[in-house]
């Protein structure tokens, strides 16, 4: 398991939004995507925050009740992003999952985000190797 790393099992191509980007529209994406987050980048795509279901639902709320869906990304974002590498451990990176709560890690080289690791891949992945164990 030490040899599997976040580059491994990244997506490559992962959503992520602009600061100025409504809120409401971020959070569409997010629904269509299946996913519970995802890192916001400046026009460098270097990683400035992230924005997840539990930060859109504030302006979902404020948009529904209130009929103002101008708020930004930017407004809803939490700036201080726990992030991986992309030679971040399959261990290490499950154990980032365990600490920080999050469902999704953007991976990062040099401040630029290269991928995203979903919680779910790492289970799959662990158990993939638990099965492996069992059947070799």
């Amino acid at each position: 398991m030490q040899t599997i790393t976040a580059e491994t099992i990244m997506d490559r191509s992962p959503l992520s939004f602009r600061p100025d980007s409504g809120v409401i529209v971020a959070l569409r994406q997010l629904l269509t995507a299946s996913m519970s987050g995802a890192p916001v980048v400046d026009a460098d795509n270097n990683l400035i925050g992230f924005l997840s279901e539990a930060d859109c639902m504030r302006g979902a709320l404020m948009g529904g009740y209130f009929s103002t869906i101008g708020e930004l990304v930017r407004d809803r974002m939490t700036t201080e992003v726990e992030s991986i590498g992309t030679n971040t451990n399959l261990v290490d990176v499950a154990e980032k999952f365990l600490h920080n709560n999050r469902r999704v890690l953007p991976v990062v080289e040099e401040g630029k985000v290269v991928g995203l690791v979903q919680r779910r891949c790492v289970l799959e992945k662990l158990l993939e190797q638990i099965d492996n164990k069992c059947s070799g």
